[in-house]
């Protein structure tokens, strides 16, 4: 399907697939860490101690991952142990994410009608002053 050039191609985000770029155990466990503590949304703060501890590795090997991690893309280093996932490998590992911006970016805008437009009732108190009491027939 060719998509024209003023639309989003979901598929032009690709990169290569993870096993092609003959990650070591302990790369693969490094980036599935920074996923698992939100990398992928933000830049976090890491610790190379504390992620050689939850991964099970040594600390020298940890700093071995970030740096291949680093050089291949996949995480960018921000600042001084500051990392982020590179966005195109989230949405290529994971494709109803890549989907759902797709979509978002192809759907109308959302359009406010009249009522959204009116002023907005600030309280309980000025709707009942708005309210007129009518006298109720008992006849």
């Amino acid at each position: 399907m060719t998509v024209p050039a003023h639309e989003f191609d979901p598929e032009s985000l690709g990169t290569p697939p993870l096993y092609t770029l003959n990650l070591s155990a302990a790369q693969r466990d490094v980036l599935a860490w920074l996923e698992e503590h939100g990398a992928f949304v933000q830049a976090i703060g890491v610790d190379a101690a504390q992620v050689a501890s939850d991964c099970g590795i040594s600390e020298s090997t940890a700093y071995e991952a970030f740096n291949r991690l680093t050089g291949l893309r996949l995480a960018l280093d921000i600042a001084p142990a500051t990392y982020r996932l590179n966005a195109r490998y989230f949405f290529t590992a994971h494709p109803e994410m890549r989907t759902m911006v797709s979509a978002a970016l192809h759907d109308p805008a959302v359009k406010p009608d009249e009522r959204a437009l009116a002023p907005r009732k600030r309280g309980n108190t000025d709707a009942r002053r708005r309210r007129t009491i009518r006298p109720v027939d008992t006849d």
